[in-house]
């Protein structure tokens, strides 16, 4: 990841590799133990937002291969 502070969907997708329909899953996700994992996300009128710090934790939850 960079230096940004915060993402929107698309970057965030391409920041941890993942597809921007599974951040917008993770967003909407409530259970802990399913897949994608919760992620934490601020709304701004019609966008999300994500902090880098949320986006972090959020990546290094994802199970290991």
């Amino acid at each position: 990841m960079n230096d940004r502070i915060l993402y929107d969907i698309k970057t965030a997708a391409v920041a941890v590799s993942q597809s921007e329909d599974t951040i917008r899953r993770a967003i909407k996700a409530t259970k802990p133990d399913a897949f994608p994992p919760p992620l934490q996300a601020k709304r701004t009128g019609k966008k999300y937002l994500i902090t880098h710090t949320a986006l972090t934790a959020w990546a290094e939850s994802l199970a290991d291969a």
